[in-house]
């Protein structure tokens, strides 16, 4: 009888170890793959769609980013340069995520405010056509803390459903600026971009 209670007591705890383990499993799984189910990769913290569109003018104006619906817009090119994402994180922004410029159909850039405070990976995957591709220059203009911003340097991204981290921060109340220059040889159409929690060394101060 003894031992009858203690198998029960030991199935019990076992069961309560493989429940766990699997909402462990089903919450890795929830993430899209790539990067983003790394283990120090927490919950994503905003995004946004980057569209290469035919039109050459797509807002009435670079600031007003009333039609943007956290998009980024730029014109579609066969081959060559798409335009540049300028990225600036800032201790002191009033908000944690913006898009202040959505509009680089004309001009070819766009611009985007982080707020320096918080400990994140960017990430990127590129939708479209199957044949799409985007590549990526990252470039650090003012890099001020223990952090490297950028984790490329030049890479080419294929169409598929996996992310990939471009870049990191964490705090060092400083303000700091990376731009994303963009290129095409394949007509590129559409990717995301995703910000996720960095759960690991998150403050160099």
């Amino acid at each position: 009888m003894k031992s009858g209670k203690i198998l029960m007591g030991f199935l019990a705890v076992l069961g309560f170890v493989v429940i766990f383990g699997m909402m462990g499993s089903v919450n890795t799984l929830a993430k899209p793959p790539g990067d983003s189910r790394d283990n120090n990769v927490g919950k994503k913290l905003w995004g946004f769609n980057v569209l290469a569109v035919p039109q050459d003018d797509w807002s009435q104006d670079d600031t007003v980013c009333s039609n943007n619906g956290n998009r980024i817009f730029f014109q579609r090119v066969n081959s060559g340069s798409i335009g540049t994402i300028q990225w600036i994180l800032d201790p002191n922004a009033n908000q944690n995520f913006n898009i202040n410029d959505c509009d680089g159909t004309n001009d070819a850039w766009a611009k985007v405010t982080v707020n320096e405070e918080l400990c994140v990976y960017v990430m990127v995957r590129v939708l479209g056509k199957i044949t799409d591709s985007l590549t990526i220059r990252c470039v650090e203009i003012i890099e001020e803390g223990a952090d490297d911003l950028c984790l490329i340097d030049t890479e080419t991204f294929n169409k598929g459903n996996s992310f990939t981290k471009i870049m990191e921060n964490v705090f060092d109340n400083e303000m700091e600026e990376v731009l994303w220059e963009l290129e095409t040889s394949t007509g590129f159409r559409h990717a995301q971009v995703w910000v996720f929690e960095k759960l690991d060394n998150c403050n160099v101060q």
